[in-house]
């Protein structure tokens, strides 16, 4: 009896095994995990180079498990699992009391020199004034929330290092953000600060430029979504904690959004809602990632350039009843030189606005900071 029950399970386990490589021999490689936000390895190409130096075996196995059939839920649930054994890090991500904080390194010292450096020079070639503004991460505001003995960098000490050292006027926005850690300042599972979060950074940018942003009590929030998963979602594999809310505190008027995605101007918006219905919700905000966006407002006041990453997308919003240009300028994708750009647009004040992680590991502002 017992060597038929044994032959019945290596028959079912056999039969699952030849079920899911027969999908996965059939079905067509999915290009892009919207769960992971990453690109999947393809069928791999063979050549006898390969063969030999190992690579085609390394791209196999990256495709099995890549294109392996409820890949997403088996990563859920292998998460899932680790977690009620303890763990607590997943890919460079904590769970910490409802919310996921990504862990930050030590810095590249030799690249935080540079872009230090960058920054310093900007200062001297300007006639302009220049700002900069450095977000700390969730990591830092939410800290003591951290599992005991987690690893990772000292952002005060980093803060105070890099505005020492600048050569340029700064902006604490440190300081406001922790004030704040009670209120819903940064998403629960994205890297990014919330419209509120966003709101205060520009409370602060504002102050050190002397005007005044309104008060708080004047917005009238209007929540766009309640299931917004961000980039700590995707990269951890955690699956348990509560999905975010995307709120809009600046409704859109007469502004006039012109972005650059391709090289040459096109129709941009304030709000693209169209990315609300995707899992990169979060580029909702200007329509996400792009070489340069110049928002014309119709008010009075001077044109600001932001050199920035997309903590400002959240951000320039605020900003419309101050200026009457606000140029976001993003040096991973537009090369021009900044002093140049400035020249040509009759720029009147600069700020450098990025997270502090981004700042940290960024290698493009010393391309365009002359």
């Amino acid at each position: 009896m017992k060597k038929i029950s044994d032959k019945v399970n290596v028959l079912l386990f056999g039969g699952f095994i030849g079920v899911f490589g027969l999908c996965a021999l059939l079905l067509p490689d999915k290009a892009f995990s919207e769960m992971e936000n990453r690109a999947l390895q393809q069928t791999p190409q063979f050549s006898v180079t390969g063969l030999f130096d190992g690579s085609f075996a390394d791209e196999t196995e990256t495709h099995l498990a890549d294109q392996f059939i409820l890949r997403d839920e088996s990563v859920a649930a292998k998460t899932a699992l680790e977690a009620l054994a303890g763990r607590r890090e997943f890919n460079g991500v904590y769970l910490a009391e409802g919310r996921l904080l990504e862990r930050m390194d030590p810095p590249d010292e030799e690249r935080l020199a540079a872009n230090i450096a960058a920054v310093r020079s900007m200062g001297q070639v300007l006639d302009q004034p220049v700002w900069l503004a450095l977000a700390p991460t969730a990591a830092d505001v939410y800290k003591d929330m951290l599992p005991k003995g987690a690893p990772t960098a000292d952002q005060q000490a980093l803060l105070s290092r890099i505005y020492a050292q600048c050569g340029v006027d700064t902006i604490d926005l440190a300081g406001p953000l922790r004030a704040q850690r009670e209120g819903y300042i940064f998403y629960r599972t994205d890297h990014h600060w919330t419209s509120l979060g966003a709101y205060y950074g520009a409370q602060a940018l504002l102050d050190a430029m002397g005007q005044e942003i309104a008060p708080l009590d004047r917005f009238h929030p209007e929540r766009v979504t309640e299931d917004f998963n961000g980039t700590l979602f995707s990269s951890s594999g955690v699956r348990s904690v509560q999905p975010d809310a995307i709120d809009v505190y600046v409704q859109p008027g007469n502004e006039q959004v012109v972005s650059w995605r391709t090289g040459s101007p096109e129709v941009g918006r304030l709000y693209d809602e169209s990315f609300l219905q995707t899992k990169d919700k979060y580029s909702f905000f200007l329509g996400g990632n792009q070489p340069l966006a110049v928002i014309r407002t119709g008010n009075p006041g001077g044109k600001l350039l932001i050199l920035r990453d997309s903590y400002a997308d959240s951000l320039a919003p605020f900003l419309l009843d101050h200026f009457a240009e606000i140029h976001l300028f993003d040096a991973r994708y537009f090369k021009q030189s900044v002093s140049s750009y400035v020249e040509q647009n009759q720029i009147d004040q600069v700020v450098l606005l990025f997270s502090l992680k981004n700042f940290l590991t960024d290698s493009d502002l010393q391309l365009v900071c002359r």
